[in-house]
């Protein structure tokens, strides 16, 4: 049985034949389940590289633990992935990795019109974005997932009154757990000229310049993340923060730094911490956005 996941090329989201995740054990295909499908099964190696999937992805590891190679900026990144560990990407986010040796999994896709439809009462806003997470130990995904595989392979007399139950518990959990904000909701005037899966990319690049603003950032690393050349990154970064990509790292940096000198850190360790070569380009970045050096800033604190 083959996979019904389609992998698309992150840039032109034509879809990729060769990528596949390997033999399907069990799948929900025959069920028509609208908006949501889950497959079980395994392969003896998995490699995609710069792709992507449409929908909302949940893969869960059911074999033994393994290592899995994670691309992250220009390196590969390992991670240690327990039984029943999950990985979650949301919609059109890009993503390269490398799993070698036999394993087996559980993957879920979701989408992203059907957590419209399955939340009426908690309208989703048009800037909404989800970061995507690593080794996951979410015990109530993990219980959803298994629960649907069970009625993909047993089915029932009310077997789609129980989906749409699980459906909404799983775009519920998803939204309240994974969802995050980003400052493109300050600037709804640019919104309407994105595209879902530009907010969504968009999204990914600000999660991941949080999580790594101790670290150099190149133009490539970011666009990379967003799965975007260079030159329609930079121009879409800016049309929707009103900053350049750098100019927003460093806004994002001196912001952070201003945080931890105000919880009383030394300036050389703040200035360290947030990357920066020494105390004196520390200080003269800090006044260029906040209008004053450190100790300024300090001691208008007092």
């Amino acid at each position: 049985m083959h996979s019904q996941i389609d992998f698309v090329d992150s840039q032109t989201l034509t879809p990729n034949p060769d990528v596949t995740p390997g033999r399907i054990i069990l799948s929900s295909k025959d069920l028509a389940w609208p908006g949501i499908h889950i497959e079980k099964g395994e392969n003896d190696g998995f490699t995609p590289d710069d792709v992507t999937v449409t929908q909302h992805y949940f893969a869960m590891n059911t074999g033994p633990a393994l290592e899995w190679e994670w691309k992250d900026g220009h390196r590969f990144k390992t991670h240690r992935y327990e039984t029943g560990d999950l990985w979650i990407n949301p919609a059109g986010v890009p993503f390269s990795h490398r799993i070698s040796g036999h394993n087996q999994f559980v993957l879920l896709t979701l989408d992203p019109q059907k957590l419209i439809e399955l939340m009426p009462e908690r309208p989703l806003p048009e800037h909404q974005a989800f970061r995507r997470q690593h080794q996951s130990k979410d015990k109530h995904l993990q219980l959803l997932m298994q629960a649907l595989l069970i009625e993909a392979e047993t089915g029932g007399p009310n077997g789609q009154l129980y989906v749409d139950s699980l459906s909404t518990a799983l775009a519920t959990h998803f939204v309240n757990h994974y969802s995050i904000e980003t400052p493109v909701i300050e600037r709804p005037v640019d919104l309407p000229r994105l595209q879902t899966l530009e907010r969504q990319r968009l999204g990914v690049v600000v999660d991941y310049i949080e999580t790594h603003l101790a670290e150099d950032m190149s133009l490539s690393d970011l666009a990379l993340q967003a799965g975007l050349s260079k030159f329609h990154f930079s121009r879409l970064f800016k049309q929707a923060m009103g900053l350049t990509p750098h100019k927003y790292v460093i806004k994002r940096r001196i912001e952070q730094a201003a945080h931890h000198l105000k919880q009383g850190q030394p300036i050389a360790q703040v200035a360290h911490q947030f990357g920066f070569s020494d105390q004196s380009h520390f200080t003269r970045v800090f006044k260029q956005v906040k209008g004053s050096t450190p100790r300024q800033f300090i001691k208008g604190l007092l």
